[in-house]
């Protein structure tokens, strides 16, 4: 039985992973800081020009958490962010390479610089890494190791990262919340107990119960919306012919009432 939930999940990702490629490389929306140049929609415009579109932009993205966070929780770390396609990989490669720890570090190292890039693509000419002479070369380098090392961080600790240190994360937890929709439990007495609910959670919840603890930390408010629970609970149940018994439901009242 096929993953339903991640398929959709990576599509989503990488969708806009390519967006991410496809604005500053077509010029829709680009800087480049190493020959004081920005475009707009295709038209060459001031550099200093180009920060006010990038910061509306940032913003959009801002407010779009907050009505996200409103409606559905945090679909935002579970289905758009780069960061958590990311650790969802790192989470994989941890899984593949556990007695090569070398391959691990490697790999890791060149998806750290792979996100560089689609970071700096934004804000200059990624050309400028082969010419020494460009009097920005230097300071753009120095840069680009930095983020590089933060990129190897947050990939290095995967998951980790998404839990405890993710800036988003953290601006998502302080703005309100709600959900159309949660994971829960539907059929109690059904759960043999298997816990692979729990292990396939990249927020470490119990998918169980979280939609009944407010918490911040182990209870709704920190749900990803990724389904990831719900996948696991249906290929555990499918091995015996039965459906899943974790789903997304509106009203977890009605599971409460009487016995599961």
């Amino acid at each position: 039985m096929f993953r339903k939930f991640l398929i959709f999940r990576n599509i989503s990702y990488l969708l806009f992973i390519l967006l991410l490629i496809v604005i500053p490389s077509l010029k829709i929306l680009k800087m480049d800081i190493a020959h004081n140049e920005s475009w707009l929609f295709g038209q060459e415009i001031e550099l200093s020009a180009g920060f006010k579109p990038l910061v509306i932009t940032i913003g959009i993205i801002a407010i779009f958490i907050i009505l996200a966070n409103l409606v559905l929780g945090r679909v935002f770390c579970g289905w758009i962010c780069p960061g958590g396609f990311l650790a969802q990989i790192q989470e994989y490669l941890k899984k593949i390479t556990k007695n090569k720890k070398f391959l691990f570090y490697l790999i890791t190292f060149v998806n750290s610089i792979l996100f560089s890039l689609l970071f700096f693509n934004w804000i200059t000419d990624l050309r400028v890494f082969f010419y020494p002479t460009n009097p920005s070369f230097w300071p753009l380098l120095g840069a680009f190791a930095i983020v590089t090392v933060f990129f190897y961080f947050e990939a290095f600790i995967a998951d980790k990262w998404c839990r405890i240190y993710c800036p988003t994360g953290i601006y998502h937890k302080i703005t309100p919340f709600n959900h159309i929709v949660k994971p829960f439990l539907i059929e109690k007495n059904a759960c043999t107990n298997c816990k692979e609910c729990i292990k396939s959670c990249p927020m470490g919840l119990d998918p169980r119960k979280m939609a009944l603890v407010n918490d911040f930390d182990r209870g709704i408010q920190a749900c990803i919306v990724c389904g990831e629970c719900i996948d696991a609970c249906a290929v555990v149940n499918a091995k015996d012919g039965k459906n899943g018994i974790i789903k997304f439901v509106k009203d977890i009242s009605k599971y409460q009432k009487g016995d599961n």
